[in-house]
């Protein structure tokens, strides 16, 4: 992480609407990161601070020379559980893990049945495994997101097939379906908060 990384993080959350920026902070000598967790009102107070008591690489420069302090990670969320989530990973990582496990599954199984007569063939179903990875890796999820592919893993593991035997249509369609299936999933949760 880095401070360019960091900046991207508070216009991600601004422009989202976010309730909460988290900031991840390892202390050399201290056993655990440290969370600490600003309210939407503190983002430009906060985000000045952070732009000039640390340098590029997020080390905090009054500490320099005594004790190694660092922000090793930033997220955005509308919960302490949001933000904890990303941070700590005790949720990400598995729906992560969990995502990545059954696009691995679902490639495998198409080279297995239908092997490809050549090397373009075999470096394109390649690609289209990392593209599908990157396609829901690379966004960061709420709890309750997580949560919700996590519970629904099996429907995801539907859309990845009717992905590689290249319907695109029933594709798109499967992923709208999910979507939806999320955002009422999601406002279950909120109204039962």
């Amino acid at each position: 992480m880095n401070k360019s990384v960091l900046k991207a993080v508070f216009i991600n959350a601004k422009a989202a609407g976010a309730k909460y920026i988290g900031v991840k902070i390892e202390t050399e000598g201290s056993s655990e990161p440290e969370i600490i967790i600003n309210p939407q009102g503190n983002f430009d107070v906060k985000f000045n601070y952070y732009m000039n008591a640390y340098d590029d690489e997020l080390v905090l420069i009054s500490a320099k020379g005594k004790k190694d302090i660092r922000i090793t990670g930033a997220a955005h969320g509308n919960s302490f559980e949001d933000i904890q989530s990303q941070l700590l990973g005790e949720i990400a990582k598995g729906w992560k893990r969990q995502i990545a496990d059954v696009i691995d599954r679902v490639v495998d199984k198409v080279l297995k049945e239908t092997p490809p007569e050549n090397e373009e063939e075999r470096l394109q179903c390649e690609g289209e495994r990392e593209a599908i990875k990157g396609m829901f890796l690379n966004e960061s999820r709420t709890a309750a997101e997580a949560r919700f592919i996590s519970e629904n893993i099996g429907k995801y593991e539907e859309i990845f097939e009717t992905c590689m035997n290249g319907d695109d249509l029933a594709f798109k369609k499967g992923l709208v379906e999910l979507q939806r299936l999320q955002n009422e999933a999601i406002l279950r949760e909120e109204c039962n908060e």
